[in-house]
């Protein structure tokens, strides 16, 4: 059986892996750098950035416990070219380990950007010259890119986004962002904890709308105590360039004024160029597929942030695995409700299943039982007491959601993650024993309301 991948992040490569694992015979085309967004602009890069930033932070706050505390700018001991080598030292070197990876598989790749010929074969302009492939059966993993609303498409040359902010020559003094989503957040918190002033934009009239409200809260109110200035409900209407500046011009008659802008309003699927229609390949906004993540051509799937079901990495992985399974045969389906969500700014932010609001609107009886870490022991002894958890069961008990900000949340998540998968009891989720002290306790304190 011939598979081919289109695509090499972060669920292209999983496919692949996986197809190779039950006897297929796999080609992966990418037309970019191996390992997609994730690896090389995305999630990878960023978090090391947003390491340093956080340890920075983190550091400041112990300058508290100085004898005298020094006159020291300390976001002037950095060097900005130091910062980006590390960016791109990090990404370097896991792009080799996983290029290893699929030549030791021997899973055959091509440089390239594809296009359906026909239900059945899709064509790669590479370097070289037109190359032709025939197919059994094809994933379609090709991602998305940074997506440019009005009026900031007009000068996207002059702008910069997620997937160029950490090539700038120059760290920005004044930084304004577009969009108060994750991507946003997380690069402001980064940017501020290394000295820029970092003000948003966001035309709702909150940040992470879709979030429980009180978490977010906890985030916002942390970010302003730090410096970073928000505009909600703003909508803007012009972009200049005057003296060597950048200006964002409202529609209320506001200019806001910086050194870059930084647009991180969402992301656009990429669907250009792959000529769906020739394979019979159903899409609007995101390629449509069925829960088993086939498309309207039976041979084909789609995966990861171009099916615009769950724009995460570790959905796509998990999507490239069942599209891989249902291609050997089997009949799995993606739920996105076990999905992990988490948020890398400080404090982080995680959640998973139904918050209260969500369980409300589907008409479910609900009981929310919170504990902050202000309460916690290790949160005491480590200075880390900023935020909380919440547990949400319905009227059976079962935990069907979690939100937690502060602490590690982003690995948290996956205690009450695993309860909301298997659809555990909070009597059952409680019994469990947490080692003491630490930081995960939170659960059970929670659960102990």
């Amino acid at each position: 059986m011939k598979a081919i991948v289109i695509g090499s992040g972060p669920g292209g490569y999983p496919a692949a892996l996986k197809l190779k694992a039950l006897g297929a015979n796999v080609t992966i085309v990418e037309a970019g750098d191996f390992g997609g967004t994730c690896l090389n602009r995305g999630c990878i890069p960023s978090k090391a950035l947003l390491e340093i930033g956080h340890r920075l932070h983190n550091f400041e706050d112990m300058l508290g416990l100085a004898e005298n505390r020094p006159e020291i700018n300390f976001h002037k001991l950095f060097s900005w070219e130091k910062i980006k080598a590390h960016k791109r030292d990090v990404v370097g070197k896991m792009r080799v380990s996983l290029e290893k990876l699929f030549q030791l598989k021997k899973i055959d790749v091509i440089r390239g950007r594809a296009s359906f010929v026909s239900d059945k074969e899709i064509a790669v302009a590479a370097p070289e010259g037109e190359k032709r492939f025939s197919f059994d059966f094809a994933v379609i993993a090709a991602g998305t890119e940074p997506a440019y609303p009005p009026p900031f498409d007009a000068h996207r040359d002059k702008l910069t986004d997620s997937d160029t902010i950490f090539d700038l020559n120059k760290f920005p003094a004044k930084l304004a962002v577009v969009g108060a989503g994750v991507i946003g957040l997380e690069l402001a918190c980064f940017f501020n904890a290394l000295g820029s002033e970092v003000e948003i934009l966001e035309i709702m009239s909150e940040i992470l709308p879709f979030e429980d409200a009180q978490i977010v809260r906890t985030l916002k109110t942390s970010m302003e105590k730090r410096g970073v200035k928000f505009r909600l409900g703003v909508k803007a209407k012009a972009v200049l360039f005057e003296g060597g500046k950048k200006i964002i011009e409202l529609e209320n008659g506001e200019r806001v004024e910086a050194d870059e802008i930084l647009v991180g309003a969402g992301r656009k699927s990429n669907l250009d160029g792959l000529d769906l229609e020739k394979a019979g390949i159903k899409a609007g906004k995101w390629i449509q597929v069925g829960p088993d993540l086939k498309t309207s051509n039976p041979a084909v799937y789609a995966i990861g942030d171009i099916n615009g079901i769950s724009l995460l990495a570790h959905s796509a992985e998990r999507q490239g695995e069942i599209a891989a399974e249902n291609i050997k045969g089997k009949n799995e389906v993606f739920n996105a409700d076990i999905v992990p969500k988490c948020v890398y700014t400080w404090p982080e932010l995680a959640s998973v299943g139904l918050n209260k609001k969500e369980a409300d609107e589907k008409g479910i009886k609900n009981k929310v039982r919170k504990s902050y870490f202000q309460a916690l022991g290790r949160a005491i002894a480590s200075m880390n007491t900023e935020g909380l958890c919440q547990i949400v069961t319905d009227e059976n008990d079962v935990v069907i959601g979690a939100q937690i900000a502060g602490g590690p949340a982003t690995e948290i998540i996956h205690i009450p993650a695993l309860a909301v998968k298997t659809k555990m009891k909070s009597k059952e989720l409680n019994s469990m024993i947490f080692a003491h002290p630490s930081m995960s306790e939170i659960i059970k304190e929670a659960l102990g309301k």
